[in-house]
């Protein structure tokens, strides 16, 4: 029970940096932040329901090695920034 207590507070502490990131982005009207934050659970989901909400013989065998990771994060920022460029037209 414990580790799912703990996927909880890091979903929500994710949730809170997303929403810091799009007061910014509305602010100062960055759409690459925007799209950043409308992308941004679906990341998140991927990485609390791998670690947080299966069981161990799961998380053993599906578990993403670091450079997968990686990969998805820069994968995660050109698709945000092809985002922003196809609805806005600017990235800033």
């Amino acid at each position: 029970m414990e580790r799912e207590h703990q996927g909880c507070l890091i979903g929500i502490g994710m949730v809170a940096v997303c929403g810091v990131i799009l007061f910014v982005a509305y602010k100062w009207n960055i759409p690459f932040l925007k799209c950043v934050c409308y992308l941004l659970p679906a990341l998140i989901g991927s990485y609390i329901g791998s670690q947080y909400f299966s069981n161990e013989e799961q998380r053993v065998k599906n578990r993403f090695s670091r450079r997968t990771w990686s990969w998805l994060v820069v994968g995660f920022f050109l698709l945000a920034a092809l985002l922003a460029w196809l609805f806005e037209g600017r990235l800033w």
